[in-house]
């Protein structure tokens, strides 16, 4: 087993009134909506419930001891509850819990800004305050857009895309998403005009085969599509206010892992076109796959830049958009000529968000957390490597502190039906092996807290191989 079934982490709490679980998982069923969740399954499938968490792992109801190999959902950055995190957050809770941010301002968004702009490329010198991805994508279209309107191109109605992306589930996010999939087509009627364009996947990333072989492979694909994303856009650059996607690596895209020298090509196209260009780092950022920002692996600054998830270590919701002066300039006006961004959420800039997420920051450089990524990077890779050989997987690939790999029949080396659910049945078959994973269709992946020990790493990899089904 990964660790014991039974051991309770001291940050445990015991509920609060006197019904058992099994009566609060009833209560649950009958009252909750859960995300990205068709709620009949949870009739003979209850959700599991978490009492607890420290470091890499979370405490259930029921005492196992899990590790969590989803990062809470890619946000966990130090780990749960870290005590710096929580002192940060209680003292602010004290001092001062919420105040509108229109006409207002407080240090903990001083603070942070600071910290953020010091860490970010200079260019990217403004900083927008909202909750979460998806709304920091939304600022960022909306933003765009308004400026293209206000300089006079009313012709840029039109935001560009990669196809295979996900940003979010508002529906300004969703409409640069990808539209043929489960999640999204349904709200086609109702989505903004996208021209989607494509990137190859990298196969340097791949943990097994020749790496010559790979080198060549990657090259000739990257001139192919350098050449089909200028001839893009020569189509529509000229209608296009934007171009949003996520740097390196498409998260909730199955883990589709792009080459760096693409972005490359994007920022000379968007540039030559007069187009602003969007990075969605909600999920890449803050070291996940090896630098501070994905995209300072191809030396490129965008116009707008989101990030959210690890922001505040995983504790509390918030996302920024940073956008550059330039950018801002076009906003800039009297009070009565209409070109304020007329934008905002209650919690913009919450000050006890604001203040971990300020505090994360400082954890962050001091506790030197890229210098044990890349550590982290080298151990997963050459788990990742061995796990490869098993029959149930397929291109199994690495970028940093993320490991993926495609699933399939071992007996038929086929993809399993979306009937048969096997990415549930192997969530099921880990968590017994104390450890969490959340397949995104056949994709399986594994990305830990970046601050997680190597040798749990390792264990958890082993244990995600003796769960694959045989």
């Amino acid at each position: 087993m990964l660790c014991g079934k039974r051991r309770l982490l001291p940050t445990y709490n015991r509920a609060v009134d006197n019904r058992s679980w099994p009566e609060r998982i009833d209560f649950d069923r009958r009252h909750i909506w859960h995300p990205f969740t068709q709620m009949k399954e949870h009739e003979t499938a209850p959700p599991l419930a978490v009492v607890g968490g420290s470091g890499v792992d979370l405490v259930l109801a029921d005492g196992r001891t899990i590790f969590d190999g989803t990062a809470s959902w890619w946000t966990s950055l130090h780990g749960h509850c870290p005590p710096r995190l929580v002192a940060a957050l209680a003292r602010q809770a004290a001092a001062l819990d919420h105040a509108m941010f229109a006409g207002f301002t407080h240090a903990p968004a001083i603070d942070l800004t600071a910290r953020l702009t010091e860490r970010l490329p200079k260019a990217l010198s403004r900083i927008f305050f909202s909750d979460n991805g998806s709304t920091s994508v939304e600022v960022a279209l909306k933003m765009t857009f308004q400026a293209a309107f206000q300089r006079g191109e009313r012709q840029r109605t039109k935001i560009g895309a990669l196809r295979g992306a996900y940003h979010g589930d508002t529906l300004g996010a969703v409409g640069v998403g990808e539209l043929e999939n489960f999640m999204t087509s349904v709200f086609a009627p109702l989505l903004l005009r996208c021209e989607r364009a494509e990137v190859p996947s990298d196969p340097r990333r791949l943990v097994t085969g020749d790496r010559d072989g790979h080198d060549a492979e990657a090259h000739a694909r990257i001139e192919s599509a350098a050449r089909a994303l200028e001839l893009y856009f020569d189509t529509c650059g000229a209608q296009l206010a934007a171009f949003v996607c996520e740097p390196l690596v498409q998260g909730a895209g199955g883990m589709f892992m792009w080459p760096p020298e693409l972005l490359r090509t994007l920022r000379a196209q968007c540039t030559a076109h007069g187009v602003s260009l969007i990075f969605d780092e909600v999920m890449t950022g803050f070291g996940r796959t090896g630098t501070f920002l994905a995209s300072e692996q191809a030396g490129v600054v965008p116009d707008v830049l989101c990030l959210s998830k690890m922001l505040t270590g995983g504790l509390l919701p918030l996302a920024v958009t940073c956008a550059t002066d330039a950018l801002f300039d076009d906003f800039w006006g009297e009070p009565g000529d209409g070109r304020a961004f007329l934008h905002g959420h209650s919690y913009t800039a919450n000050p006890i968000a604001c203040a971990v997420a300020a505090e994360s920051l400082a954890l962050f450089e001091e506790t030197r957390v890229l210098e044990h990524a890349a550590a982290l990077a080298t151990t997963l890779r050459a788990a990742w490597r061995t796990l490869a050989a098993h029959p149930a997987l397929r291109d199994a690939r690495t970028l940093g502190a993320i490991a993926a790999a495609r699933l399939v029949d071992p007996r038929t080396g086929h993809p399993y039906s979306a009937s048969q659910r096997e990415g549930l049945a192997l969530h099921l078959r880990a968590l017994d092996e104390g450890l969490l994973v959340r397949p995104i269709g056949d994709c399986v992946y594994l990305v830990p807290p970046l601050t997680a020990p190597l040798d749990r790493v390792d264990a958890a990899v082993a244990a995600l191989g003796r769960a694959l089904p045989s």
